[in-house]
């Protein structure tokens, strides 16, 4: 794996190497939800930095219900956006296109996370939130400069594109109770990956996420096939991305998960 060349990009890598590394320090060290900040602000009792990296800590009713006595930020390391912010940064610092277009296949997720995260407003001054932000926020400046620079290949995005599928059977056999395809039943904040599916059927309801994906990379590719001009190979992505994302909320399939205050033992 070779090195950029280019002085610029490589720089511009190394500083989202950088932010990314300090996320990853922040993920393994916050212990703090934002629904527990919700309602008892930074007084919550999880609401701290700590080197404990196993202390979330839940117990499951029998009427299905949970009680979280702990809680902290790890399975954010194997959240999608966390996956598509570390293509970009190596990417850029290695020059590899099939990471690069990889990178652009599936940036439209986090620009699709930010959007979908707008909302309530008030959530954008806590600490959580703003380092989800900054993920988010990386991702599509990095997606911008790459977009107006790179030849996009459908081809070589694509295994990247089937990649986000690992990561979102990942996070529910490791953060789900067994048999994981019942159902996303502890409401994580943020582990929904790409939204909560409408269905779960042992994994392959992520198909649905696949096909989109492909879907909307397949049009860009084409739509920029014969576009030289920079400011269109930025727009025409984008547009994509934004008219994807108002027809999926349009439907009703974009779901926040939600943790009640109650949840949390006193």
């Amino acid at each position: 794996m070779k090195i950029n060349n280019d002085k610029f990009e490589f720089k511009l890598g190394l500083f989202f190497f950088v932010i990314w590394s300090m996320v990853v320090v922040f993920y393994l060290t916050w212990d703090g939800w934002i629904w527990e900040w919700n309602y008892l602000g930074y007084e919550g009792p999880n609401q701290h930095f700590d080197l404990n990296i196993f202390d979330l800590k839940i117990e499951r009713l029998n009427d299905g219900g949970i009680i979280y006595h702990s809680t902290n930020n790890v399975h954010n390391l194997i959240y999608i956006c966390f996956y598509v912010f570390f293509l970009g940064w190596f990417g850029l610092i290695t020059d590899s296109k099939w990471i690069k277009n990889g990178f652009l296949a599936t940036s439209g997720i986090s620009f699709m996370a930010a959007v979908a995260t707008i909302s309530p407003l008030k959530n954008h001054i806590y600490i959580l939130q703003i380092v989800y932000d900054v993920v988010h926020a990386s991702a599509i400046i990095m997606a911008i400069y790459i977009f107006s620079k790179e030849k996009f290949s459908f081809k070589k995005g694509l295994p990247f594109i089937f990649l986000t599928w690992f990561f979102y059977l990942i996070s529910r056999i490791v953060l789900e109770p067994w048999p994981y395809w019942k159902g996303n039943k502890d409401a994580y904040y943020s582990l929904n990956q790409v939204n909560d599916m409408p269905f779960y059927f042992y994994g392959l309801e992520y198909f649905i996420v696949i096909a989109v994906m492909i879907g909307l990379n397949l049009l860009i590719y084409l739509m920029l096939s014969r576009v030289k001009n920079r400011f269109l190979k930025v727009f025409i992505p984008f547009a994509v991305f934004t008219i994807t994302y108002l027809i999926i909320y349009s439907l009703g399939l974009v779901n926040i998960p939600q943790v009640d205050l109650r949840t949390w033992k006193s």
